[in-house]
């Protein structure tokens, strides 16, 4: 086949699907879940994730007894897909993150519908590209953490609000409130700092009702004195699913408070090496220095062109209804942001704190591109489209290819990708997840029975790659490294004290194995003489 014939027949699937609004989610659900799944069993095990694990652990051995020191969400579905897929011959390690990649499918489906109704066929098919087309995005989908989990809730639980207020069906907007609601509990559970996600749908709710007419006497929003259903029901339904998914809020209830409140702020390596920078601006500063140089062109293109809409509503120069939607998209967008300025978001590496604003970010992008096209050649707006997405993606998605499974350490070409983050003293790498990428050589090279020292790696992370098979069953664990053979040290930005210890105990400042990114080690190995093969 010709690369003519190939793109007509691109073209035309592209069109099939794009001809029907559920048919365009569904699709994307289907390729983003396949794509999750495939790619699930390669990056490491970093301690956000170690510490899941762990929990699911618990989980399993009682279901229901998952330790109450965190919201649950994201263990009891590490818990519930390892109980259904390890039976199927999957290892552990890749079944828990099967769960991710059913809330990557929920956030492709659920982003692709709300781009639909904002923006039409074009946008709903762009948007999930341009929120995956991130290789740390992309990272988030194959770990089970529960910043993808949050990340899917919110733009679910903003695509049930929208049609809560505007739908002009009242049962509709009932049935809306109610998934609203529902949705919003689950985020809740998710990740303490969710509850941000409130103001911004609030403010939405405030503005949408400016623009509305009143309800008439009969309906339920008159019987509860006009407040909005998807108000109440969020208001409602959300804690009720909180205190079901969570029953340790029942106790030390105050406790429990402080920590939906926020975590508070706390050091990580990021920020001690945007420490010059404030605090208010670090957030921004991460995604800038994080994400693919065209695709954040396109991200912050998409944000002034929605504060141009939102202008031009307010000026009476476009529909009045106009002003709400694009205050959703900008409030839902805008929070994230400010919960991790504040530092109410959990600390964590590059743009996890402030994931569940991309889906919002993305739509806006693809809503700018395809207004871009007609604007500039109206004519021939769909190929025109079709060019400035090839544009933004291209690099992406080379950047994507180019840094996993390691896409934790991926910085953009403002820093100069990962040479230059290391110059910059940026992390490497997220809690010692380049760890897995020397296994195959500790495995091969070690000495029958050696001990070997994990400093960098979670115990529950090694008990994780342990039980899959990763390393060998004689391999003993050891305390430090004078009692030890080998030393697996990663590189992830919170000192050299690992590294110093083992050369101070071996005799040597020379590795005997590695893990590079673009000639950057991430994980290093040390060994006594005799001990590497």
């Amino acid at each position: 086949m010709s690369l003519a014939g190939a793109v007509e027949r691109g073209r035309h699937l592209a069109a099939w699907i794009a001809a029907r609004r559920g048919r365009t989610a569904l699709a994307w659900a289907a390729a983003t879940f396949l794509v999750l799944a495939a790619l699930a069993g390669g990056p490491g095990v970093a301690r956000d994730e170690a510490r899941v694990l762990e929990r699911s652990d618990a989980a399993l051995r009682a279901p229901g007894a998952v330790p109450a020191e965190a919201p649950p969400f994201a263990a009891e579905a590490a818990a519930a897909a390892r109980a259904l897929a390890v039976p199927l011959g999957l290892s552990h390690l890749r079944a828990a993150r099967l769960g991710t990649a059913l809330l990557g499918a929920l956030l492709s489906a659920a982003l692709a519908l709300l781009a639909w109704d904002l923006a039409g066929p074009a946008a709903a098919l762009l948007a999930p590209a341009l929120f995956w087309a991130a290789p740390r995005h992309l990272h988030a989908g194959l770990v089970a953490t529960p910043d993808l989990a949050l990340a899917a809730l919110a733009i679910a639980t903003a695509l049930a609000w929208r049609r809560a207020v505007v739908d002009p069906d009242a049962r509709a907007r009932v049935r809306a409130s109610a998934r609203a609601g529902l949705l919003f509990g689950a985020a809740l559970a998710a990740r303490a700092d969710a509850w941000v996600l409130l103001a911004a749908l609030a403010l939405h709710a405030g503005v949408a009702r400016l623009f509305r007419a009143a309800p008439a006497p009969g309906a339920l929003e008159a019987r509860l004195r006009g407040a909005p259903l998807a108000l109440v029901s969020t208001l409602v339904l959300g804690p009720l699913v909180l205190l079901a998914a969570w029953p340790a809020l029942l106790f030390s209830p105050l406790a429990r408070a402080a920590a939906l409140a926020g975590p508070g702020a706390a050091a990580t390596p990021l920020g001690a090496a945007l420490s010059g920078v404030p605090a208010s601006l670090q957030p921004f500063v991460a995604a800038a220095l994080t994400l693919p140089a065209a695709l954040l062109v396109a991200l912050a293109a998409g944000a002034a062109h929605a504060m141009l809409r939102l202008a031009r509503a307010l000026r009476g120069s476009a529909p009045a209804e106009q002003a709400a939607d694009e205050v959703l998209l900008l409030a839902c967008a805008l929070a994230p942001f400010a919960a991790a300025a504040a530092g109410i978001a959990p600390a964590s590496g590059g743009v996890r704190p402030v994931l569940h604003a991309m889906p919002f970010l993305a739509l806006l992008a693809a809503r700018t591109l395809v207004a871009a096209a007609r604007v500039a050649w109206p004519s021939r707006a769909a190929p025109l489209v079709a060019s400035l997405a090839l544009v933004v993606l291209w690099p992406a998605v080379r950047a994507v290819a180019h840094f996993h499974p390691s896409g934790a350490s991926a910085w953009n070409e403002l820093v100069g990708g990962a040479p230059g983050a290391a110059a910059l003293r940026l992390p490497r790498q997220d809690g010692g997840e380049g760890v897995v990428r020397v296994l195959d050589a500790v495995n091969a090279r070690a000495r029958d029975g050696a001990r070997v020292w994990w400093p960098s790696l979670a115990p529950a992370a090694l008990r994780a790659l342990g039980r899959d098979g990763r390393l060998r069953a004689d391999l003993a664990v050891a305390d430090g490294p004078d009692d030890a053979d080998l030393a697996v040290v990663a590189l992830d930005g919170t000192g050299r004290d690992a590294e110093y210890r083992a050369w101070s105990a071996f005799r040597t400042a020379r590795p005997v194995a590695g893990a590079y990114l673009d000639e950057v080690p991430l994980a290093l190995v040390y060994a006594r003489p005799g001990a590497w093969r």
